[in-house]
């Protein structure tokens, strides 16, 4: 798991330094510099949070149901788990969680989500049977997921290599002044 981690905080300091955030706040209020730095932490500290909480329910369950780990707009991370998610089909309960972020995201109440979950591998050359997925979206614009293969052997999860690539806006893909919504 410590590869794991060190592995993304590579890619986030790489990401963040060479991201362009376009006018999401005047020069007085922050810097180019201080925002890239700002999301940056912002996803490492979710990131943390959330493979800290989910490398014992993997080796116990094999997988996890999705669940997220947020920083609200006071810029404390919090994780976000829906009781009902786990007796839910894991698609019904990605969808829901997903449904459940946009919701808070309209009150204006998160400002970067990370969510996780684990699928099955549909990489049939691979030696993993199953993909812990990372997804994060920040208000101001980064988005990356991070897929990572692994499998369960002796009670321990073994992890492949990861793979981080931009994917399409998930929850921050409503519209400033879109009406708010439950």
């Amino acid at each position: 798991m410590t590869q794991l981690k060190s592995h993304l905080m590579f890619f986030l300091f790489c990401f963040c330094s060479v991201f362009l955030v376009a006018g999401a706040l005047s020069a007085e209020e922050l810097s180019e510099k201080e925002v890239k730095k700002m999301i940056q932490k912002q996803f490492e500290r979710m990131y943390q949070k959330g493979v800290d909480d989910l490398e014992s329910r993997i080796v116990v369950a094999g997988g996890v149901k999705p669940f997220a780990v947020v920083t609200d707009t006071g810029d404390k991370t919090k994780t976000i788990r829906i009781k009902q998610i786990e007796e839910m089909p894991a698609d019904v309960a990605l969808e829901v969680l997903r449904r459940s972020l946009i919701a808070l995201v309209k009150k204006g109440k998160i400002g970067a989500t990370a969510v996780f979950y684990t699928t099955a591998n549909p990489n049939r050359e691979s030696e993993a049977d199953r993909v812990l997925v990372v997804e994060m979206e920040h208000i101001f614009g980064p988005t990356l997921a991070q897929l990572v293969p692994f499998t369960v052997e002796d009670g321990k999860a073994l992890f492949g290599e990861q793979v981080v690539v931009e994917m399409d806006k998930k929850i921050f893909n409503i519209k400033v002044g879109e009406e708010s919504g439950e």
